[in-house]
């Protein structure tokens, strides 16, 4: 527009261009670290579908620093029993330990009764989907896991909605050095002896106590609290 023609400005440029050469590194696709191809949750609603006798054990993974340590979660949808179990590690390796752990205390029929089917979120913890299905001492199927959608806590929502009761005794920010597995079973003794609405006002311990029987809580170590002696605050583990 000549504006700048009194000052022998002809061509000015205001932007400049500048030009990137793509490296093979800017055009390396992402690589998804697990091939959920089969345990999506859609694959999960079919599954539900065909075998809707099943119960579904919604597992999960609950801390307050990246360091650790960290509760592994499990609750049983069709009673709301929740158990835990402290790890020092979040790893897949550790995380699966758990169920061989559990293969080795159970009897076959109770294991199945609990364990046969999994629901759990995309983390890195959970991310060796063959170490959960398969006890790699004696290669036999014994579970059937199946991922949630990314960012979607909503499709896990039973063990999701009880963590608010972990959180009540365990608040944001605390210091966790000092908890014990027998802590842990302790804190989950309170909470399942904690009536619900859901429930009809029944705790989830005497539904799952019903169903189940008492030695098999007795094996998973929780015990029944009585209803004027349940506490859900931080005092309950100092």
């Amino acid at each position: 527009m000549d504006l700048f023609k009194d000052w022998d400005v002809t061509n000015l440029t205001l932007k400049r261009k500048v030009k990137r050469k793509i490296t093979k590194k800017r055009l390396k696709k992402r690589k998804e670290p697990v091939n959920y191809e089969g345990r999506t949750y859609t694959d999960y609603l079919e599954y539900k579908i065909q075998y809707p006798n099943i119960p579904t054990t919604e597992m999960d993974t609950v801390y307050n620093h990246q360091s650790g340590p960290y509760i592994q979660t499990f609750i049983f949808e069709n009673t709301s029993f929740m158990i835990g179990i402290l790890h020092s590690n979040k790893t897949a390796d550790s995380m699966s330990e758990s169920l061989n752990k559990f293969q080795d205390k159970l009897t076959d029929k109770e294991y199945k009764s609990l364990f046969s089917l999994l629901l759990t979120d995309r983390g890195t913890e959970f991310a060796k989907p063959q170490q959960f299905e398969i006890n790699i001492n004696t290669g036999e199927i014994r579970s059937k896991i199946f991922y949630c959608d990314p960012q979607q806590s909503s499709q896990k929502p039973h063990v999701e909605n009880n963590h608010n009761f972990v959180r009540e005794i365990l608040p944001n920010g605390q210091d966790w050095s000092h908890l014990t597995q027998e802590k842990i079973d302790l804190m989950f003794s309170h909470i399942n002896s904690t009536p619900r609405e859901s429930l009809g006002n029944k705790t989830p311990y005497e539904i799952f106590t019903f169903i189940y029987g008492k030695d098999l809580a007795d094996t998973l170590n929780i015990q029944k609290i009585e209803k004027d002696e349940v506490c859900t605050t931080p005092r309950l583990l100092k």
